[in-house]
């Protein structure tokens, strides 16, 4: 049973681990207007946060990073508008949260 069990906790990780992955490439690729981006990061800050798997962390550094890249491109383009600050502060902290994390997370 604890066997069963290891198993579909790495399973789900890997799930979330795929699904890190897809997020990094839908807003890396700028497909989307800035105000879909931003939506899409809140929508995935349960995610981002680690929250789903248990307070696992499930992006990587470079991964985080990416997306903390494209948030600032965002602003430094004026591509966001004014409201949309409160938003872009809250996910800013879940990145840096997150960015420490995988820090401590990762081997060296």
């Amino acid at each position: 049973c604890a066997l069963r069990s290891k198993q579909w906790y790495q399973r789900r990780v890997r799930e979330y681990r795929s699904a890190a992955d897809l997020l990094v490439s839908l807003v890396e690729s700028n497909m989307g207007p800035p105000r879909f981006q931003i939506t899409l990061l809140l929508d995935s800050l349960p995610l981002i946060n680690g929250g789903l798997c248990g307070d696992k962390v499930v992006m990587t550094s470079g991964q985080t990073h990416a997306l903390m890249k494209a948030l600032e491109d965002m602003q430094i383009k004026k591509l966001l508008k004014e409201s949309d600050t409160q938003k872009v502060e809250t996910i800013r902290l879940a990145l840096v949260t997150n960015l420490a994390s995988s820090f401590l997370d990762e081997p060296w």
